[in-house]
């Protein structure tokens, strides 16, 4: 058999196991997946035998050029945040819309797709931001333009009121209402936001970094989670919730789903491997995001529940700042940029602390990284190595360690939260549609954009 592209011999990872295949790719798609055999042939061939073959990794929760204010952004672009991405394995991510509250989602969406036209190692696509409900005119008819655009998942918030982010009861409840009968789905940035700015009140500056982990305690996300999961559960609306970090919130999604509900969620890298204790250390201002990492009890519980299952997603929440961003916080957390950089180091962070570990099974890996973002997002041709997807995939070789260093990263920043930890799992090549386009940490053809937009199908329920 003829190809442009034959991976040859590799452990071929699905959520089922692994097993050693030829993958046969042409003009982007896979043709074929077989057992070996020494008479295929292609224009390329990558002897893939001692590797892991994974689908393309999709991140489902990303932030590139986040703006912060007139003319204020994050360090990374869409170019640094791609190329870090395919660097480390990932192919397809899902950034965010950007419009005001009570702008249209779609125009945000037309918006956003423009400014990363042209500008993508990776494929991509965007949630739709649904900010200021009550002042959106018809807000149910725009999010079903934004599903018949290709964007049929929404983002809302339950913090952030001074931002003019955050939805009340009411607004949720509408919202699931719509999202139930177009077969959207909404996710959730779920913690008490009213409580969170209290409390911040009470500890910052006076407590400077500790005012984060004690203004946002546990009890502040999972109280939300109860509220919005009820709130769906009456909409008879399916629900996801990005970047839990809590060992109770994890609790909270598992019982709502034995009850029946279509709840989901994800958990980062960050709140799995990273601990509390490193606000102690001497920049410890330089690991603050939202919610903030946690104690190792939270950590344990995140990898049982993506392990049962009542997870499903791994996700970065990839939110990059330099030094001197986070630095001209002069003390006061409420002024400090919440966010670390995450797209890179995904896979390593997942295999090194979740498989090497023994705390997840490299299935299940393929599982929350691949197979399960690709379905609740609703990429139809991504997530699996199966004839008729893309050709996408991250080829990891097992044995080999490498010291993370945020200088031989490509992240437009100055540090990086895994600084000095040895990682297993960053891939010798990234392939996006049958072309190898990152190969040992570096690009392969740089100033070579072949990330496209993605339309997306109506999400799955996993």
């Amino acid at each position: 058999m003829s190809a442009d592209l034959l991976l040859k011999g590799g452990a071929v990872v699905s959520g089922s196991g692994a097993a050693q295949r030829d993958v046969f790719v042409s003009d982007g798609r896979i043709t074929a997946v077989r057992k070996p055999s020494g008479s295929a042939s292609a224009r390329r061939i990558i002897d893939a035998r001692g590797l892991l073959a994974l689908p393309g990794i999709i991140d489902a929760h990303a932030h590139f050029r986040l703006k912060l204010g007139p003319g204020r952004y994050t360090a990374d672009d869409f170019t640094s945040g791609s190329a870090a991405a395919v660097c480390g394995g990932v192919t397809t991510f899902i950034d965010y819309t950007g419009q005001g509250p009570g702008e249209s989602p779609l125009k945000g969406l037309r918006a956003r797709v423009k400014e990363a036209q042209g500008r993508c190692y990776a494929d991509h696509s965007f949630h739709c931001m649904l900010t200021g409900w009550e002042k959106l005119k018809a807000p149910a008819a725009q999010m079903s333009a934004c599903v018949k655009a290709g964007a049929p998942t929404f983002k809302m918030f339950t913090a952030y009121g001074s931002r003019g982010l955050m939805a009340g009861d009411a607004a949720l409840r509408e919202a699931f209402t719509a999202a139930a009968r177009l077969g959207a789905l909404i996710c959730v940035h779920a913690e008490n936001g009213p409580v969170i700015d209290f409390l911040a009140g009470l500890f910052a500056p006076a407590k400077g970094i500790m005012a984060l982990p004690l203004s946002r305690p546990p009890f502040t996300e999972t109280e939300a989670v109860g509220r919005v999961a009820a709130a769906a559960a009456s909409a008879g609306s399916r629900v996801y919730f990005v970047h839990l970090s809590a060992a109770g919130s994890a609790a909270l999604v598992a019982a709502a789903r034995k009850a029946g509900l279509k709840a989901m969620g994800e958990t980062c890298p960050q709140y799995l491997a990273l601990d509390e204790g490193l606000f102690k250390t001497k920049d410890g201002h330089l690991y603050s995001c939202c919610p903030p990492i946690r104690g190792k009890e939270d950590n344990a519980a995140l990898w049982n529940a993506l392990k049962r299952g009542t997870l499903q997603v791994i996700a970065t929440d990839n939110c990059t700042f330099t030094r001197a961003q986070k630095n001209a916080w002069n003390g006061d957390v409420r002024k400090l940029p919440m966010g670390l950089p995450g797209a890179q180091t995904l896979l390593a962070a997942a295999y090194t602390c979740g498989v090497k570990a023994g705390k997840l099974s490299l299935a299940k890996m393929a599982e929350v990284l691949c197979e399960n973002p690709a379905r609740i997002m609703g990429l139809a041709s991504k997530g699996f190595i199966r004839p008729g997807f893309d050709g996408d995939f991250a080829l990891i070789d097992p044995a080999a360690a490498v010291k993370t260093n945020w200088r031989e990263l490509q992240h437009n920043t100055d540090y990086s939260p895994w600084q000095g930890r040895k990682f297993y799992g960053f891939p010798k090549y990234t392939i996006l549609r049958g072309e190898v386009v990152a190969e040992a940490g570096q690009l392969a053809a740089p100033r070579n954009f072949r990330g496209r937009f993605v339309r997306r199908v109506l999400p799955k329920t996993v």
